[in-house]
């Protein structure tokens, strides 16, 4: 079982499997989410100096790999943790054996020189060839995934909320997270980029606050904008109430949001992963059409509204004399207890099953009372006396004499 360990920077308690392990056995003072909660994967500064405190050597073509790889599964899950992990255990290894230590970087950097001049290409002919392909990518002669393909990787720049809180909020620029893609349309679109008007521009400082207090501050001013209308329309729909049913309709309004960034940007694998959340949720809440207050309350919803409508049109529902006699209910029943008794007493089969049923009971409670004694004797099963044999015996006479009267009986009705 795990030991418990104590982290000094989020000041919690947990697993000892929750933070990275030195050379030497001992444990990181710091949990793995603390130590790595601000490393930029594609910025070695940020995490050029936990390397070094691990005394491992900085390999850039392998952490490149590392970084390539969770990028590649799923850009939304990239976090500091996601390469810092894999590559100390990848400097475990055996082809790292002899350099392995922190010393050892520039070791390695002369290696990757080495093999760069012998089996690469120069870093000015690279570049052209780059440029090339970058220039018949925008002249539309190439497609964006041979682009992409060639392209070199690097890391997305921060972008600035254009509608930051106010100051007394503790508002500060919103960054986008190290490793998120910053999604745009490809610049060789056929199709004209508009240009939209700056909406925060238009929200005074109560309404961001609002904004701010319902739907977080990690939103631009168009998506708070884009939120709200979702959320009115769902509330002129459906008949919503109750704080859990609210809470479930704010959730489907920013995963709506999302699923539309994702299929804009072509990201087709988190749209379909959105879609499904959205679909549960959906269906949790039970926002389905039978629910929707347009599709079901045109017209008459009660018998109130009915009889109202009949007065208003028609005049009043005249009264109707009913023949039949009150006491009708007080028949039925006694014809329920005739029925009943019909099926108990005349139905001769009956009687045999509950006589069937007693002798199994009566059966099963003698073996259960055998089992008993023989446990409190300390054997398996209870032992036979000479008077059970004897019963056994007679038991056995007995269904012969029934078997011979049986087929006495079946022999006189065939004459």
């Amino acid at each position: 079982m795990p030991e418990s360990r104590y982290c000094s920077k989020c000041r919690k308690t947990m697993a000892d499997t929750n933070f990275y392990t030195y050379k030497d056995g001992t444990k990181c003072e710091l949990c793995k989410s603390c130590l790595t909660m601000h490393v930029n994967n594609w910025d070695p500064d940020t995490y050029l100096w936990i390397l070094e405190k691990f005394d491992v050597p900085y390999i850039e073509s392998e952490w490149n790999v590392l970084r390539d790889r969770a990028y590649q599964k799923d850009p939304y899950k990239m976090t500091g943790m996601s390469v810092f992990g894999r590559y100390l255990s990848k400097m475990k290894l055996k082809q790292f054996k002899d350099h392995n230590t922190w010393a050892d970087t520039e070791y390695w950097k002369e290696k990757a020189a080495e093999n760069a001049k012998m089996y690469g290409q120069p870093a000015d002919i690279a570049q052209e060839q780059l440029n090339a392909i970058k220039e018949a990518y925008e002249k539309g002669e190439i497609s964006e995934a041979q682009y992409q393909t060639f392209a070199e990787t690097h890391a997305p720049e921060p972008t600035m909320n254009p509608s930051e809180l106010p100051p007394e909020l503790g508002g500060r620029p919103k960054m986008q997270p190290a490793g998120m893609a910053d999604f745009n349309y490809p610049v060789n679109s056929d199709f004209e980029q508009v240009e939209l008007v700056d909406v925060g521009a238009d929200l005074t400082d109560e309404d961001k606050v609002y904004l701010a207090m319902k739907w977080g501050r990690l939103y631009r001013a168009d998506e708070w904008v884009a939120l709200e209308k979702l959320y009115d329309e769902f509330m002129n729909s459906f008949d919503i109430q109750g704080a859990a049913r609210t809470d479930t309709l704010k959730k489907i309004c920013k995963t709506s949001l999302k699923m539309d960034q994702a299929i804009d940007c072509g990201d087709v694998d988190t749209y379909q992963k959105l879609a499904r959340v959205y679909d549960a949720m959906m269906k949790s809440a039970k926002f389905t059409e039978a629910q929707n207050k347009e599709a079901k309350g045109d017209f008459l919803d009660s018998v109130g509204e009915l009889v109202a409508y009949c007065e208003k049109t028609g005049g009043q529902i005249p009264k109707f004399e009913l023949e039949t006699p009150y006491d009708i209910v007080d028949k039925i029943i006694d014809d329920l207890k005739e029925y009943n008794r019909s099926l108990i007493y005349e139905d001769k089969s009956l009687a045999e099953e509950i006589e069937q049923y007693l002798k199994n009971k009566e059966n099963a409670e003698a073996m259960k009372r055998d089992r008993e004694e023989a446990k409190a004797k300390g054997l398996d099963v209870v032992e036979l006396s000479d008077e059970d044999y004897a019963e056994f015996q007679a038991a056995i006479e007995e269904d012969k004499i029934k078997d011979a009267e049986l087929d006495a009986g079946s022999e006189e009705e065939e004459e």
